[in-house]
């Protein structure tokens, strides 16, 4: 190959991973919501979510309040997150994101070239729900996954 196209093809790498360092990443961007719908009244929920590489620490919230956490789904797939609960003498652990969650997770906004993915689970006193739409829309047509 002559010097110009070698030249060429090392500017279009450095160009396209600059586009990957500047816009985040090729993959889509998901969003975990946990929302505490316990009855009013009742004691706090504890949690404490982790993945293979983040540890989101221990996190305490009250009835009607929500935690959050984003994050780019791995280039060869894979990602998850998993969450144990705690409520009263009642504790429950499972995935809230693995690759067949991701395939549930409804598609929230698009900017530009990058897709955002919103997962909403609904923690009530008879177990733990899961919908793809924003709570608390008419739409929502929260399924039940796991009991307590």
């Amino acid at each position: 190959m002559s010097f110009i196209k070698h030249k060429f093809i090392f500017f279009s790498f450095i160009f396209v991973l600059n586009l990957v360092m500047v816009k985040g990443s090729w993959t889509p961007r998901y969003q975990v919501h946990i929302y505490n719908s316990l009855p009013d009244g009742s004691n706090p929920l504890r949690l404490r979510c982790k993945s293979k590489d983040d540890d989101l620490g221990d996190k305490v919230r009250s009835v009607n309040e929500e935690f959050t956490f984003a994050f780019n789904e791995h280039v060869l797939g894979g990602t998850l997150f998993f969450c144990h609960f705690y409520w009263d003498s009642k504790d429950k652990s499972f995935d809230v994101f693995n690759d067949t969650m991701a395939d549930k997770c409804g598609l929230e906004r698009k900017y530009g070239l990058n897709f955002y993915y919103g997962c909403y689970w609904k923690v009530q006193e008879d177990g733990f729900y899961f919908d793809s739409q924003l709570l608390p829309t008419p739409e929502a047509q929260y399924e039940k996954f796991y009991e307590w």
